[in-house]
Parts: structure tokens; sequence; C-alpha cells
């Protein structure tokens, strides 16, 4: 049976997803608006989509959404939000979409990196080919270089109670254990790409960069002061 890297419990839903304020997705979803503008960029595939926070946010925009996840829970909640998207359950490395089926496809709040270096950049050239000549990859990545100086443990105050979290870098990898009030704890790990790394990965599978900054904001370049890093990428034309 496969191994399910970063399979996200349903504490981890309940802790951390549910109550993400809509300010916070609307500040998200317009910075996809502006790097992906209508009426050029109408087809989005939102990768990873969870219980498709961004997929609606971007349907109401305007914007055709169909989202992507393996969790058939946060599906079936996704499902049940409606909105406007079109929701699939099917693990990312298996989804072979149709070549230039989309306009732009988006992963957002840290979902690329789950995997090998070669299952990771397997799962970019596919997501890269299904964007058609002049379309978009979008990634909202956790910054390298700010998990090489913050590092350890902490605790995050939650409604729920209080959630202690142990994370450390080795090599190009993150790995954080969650302990949970009732008992319970996950752990994830996620490849950590510096600008540099992703530019060239990108390239590697068609792909040309636009834009790196931090914040949503276009105008700030990334910083080892600030956890994640957005990429903007635009498929190669022929």
């Amino acid at each position: 049976m496969r191994t399910e890297p970063n399979a996200y419990s349903h504490r981890w839903f309940d802790f951390f997803h549910v109550n993400i304020r809509e300010a916070r997705t609307m500040q998200e979803a317009a910075f996809v608006c502006r790097c992906a503008p209508l009426p050029g960029f109408r087809e989005i595939a939102d990768v990873c989509c969870g219980m498709g926070r961004h997929a609606r946010a971007l349907s109401k925009h305007g914007y055709s959404v169909i989202g992507l996840d393996r969790d058939a829970d946060a599906i079936a909640k996704a499902r049940a939000l409606a909105g406007g998207p079109t929701y699939v359950n099917a693990d990312v490395r298996d989804y072979r979409p149709d070549p230039g089926m989309f306009d732009v496809a988006i992963i957002m709040s840290q979902s690329f990196g789950y995997f090998d270096a070669t299952t990771n950049r397997e799962v970019l050239g596919r997501l890269a080919d299904g964007v058609r000549q002049g379309g978009r990859v979008i990634l909202d990545l956790w910054s390298a270089e700010f998990f090489m100086i913050h590092q350890g443990r902490c605790e995050f105050k939650t409604p729920g109670g209080v959630v202690r979290e142990t994370k450390y870098a080795r090599g190009d990898r993150l790995f954080v254990h969650l302990d949970y009030p009732d008992g319970g704890e996950d752990n994830f790990e996620w490849q950590l790409f510096t600008p540099a790394r992703m530019i060239s990965m990108a390239e590697s599978v068609g792909l040309s960069q636009l834009l790196a900054c931090t914040a949503f904001d276009e105008t700030t370049p990334p910083s080892p002061m600030n956890p994640r890093v957005q990429f903007v990428f635009e498929r190669c034309r022929d």
C-alpha cells in the first residue's frame, strides 16, 4: 500500500483550517487574480485544495475552477459548501490533466514539496503539461531561508487548546511534529526550495519565472523573515 506523507488528520483541520479568517483567503485569492487576470486566464486547477476555500473564492471572482485533493473527507466538505467549483478526489501523484487543459494551476498553503525530489519534479512537470502555452503555475511555498534560522519548539493557543509544535530542518527537508491537547499527534515533511532551486526545477519542466515574492505582495521580495514565498511561472511557448 502506498504510504501517505503529510496526511492531514481531522485534528489538523479542526485546529488550523476551519477557523482561517476570510480576510486571509480574500488576500490570497486576490493575488491569484492579479497574477492571472480575467478574461485571459479563466480555467483554474486548484491542486491540493483541501476544503476548497481558494476554489470558492476564485469561483466568486468569475473563474471556472476544478479543485483536486486526495483527502476524501475534505473533498466531501468542499462539495457540501458548494460555491461553484467542481471537485475531484485524486492523489496529485496520479493526476494527469489533458495537455493544455487549464489556463492556470495553483498550489496554495505550502502544499507542494510533500514527496521526494524526483516525485516533486514529476508532479510539477505534469501540472506544467496541463497548462496551455502562456498559461501560469502559481506556488505558495515554505521559505527555505526562513526555516534555516527558525527551528525548535513553539506553542499555538487555539480555541480548542494549546498545540505544541516541534520543527527542524535537515538538508533540504523540513520536519514538523504537532502534539494536540487530546494526546493526538501529526507529523509532516516538506522539501524546501531556495528561489534559485525552485526556478531551476521549474525551468527543467518548461516553465519560466515571472515573479518571486512574499506576503502575497508582488512588490515584496522573498525574505528570511517571512516563512512563505510565492512563485509565478509561465508555460514556455514553442
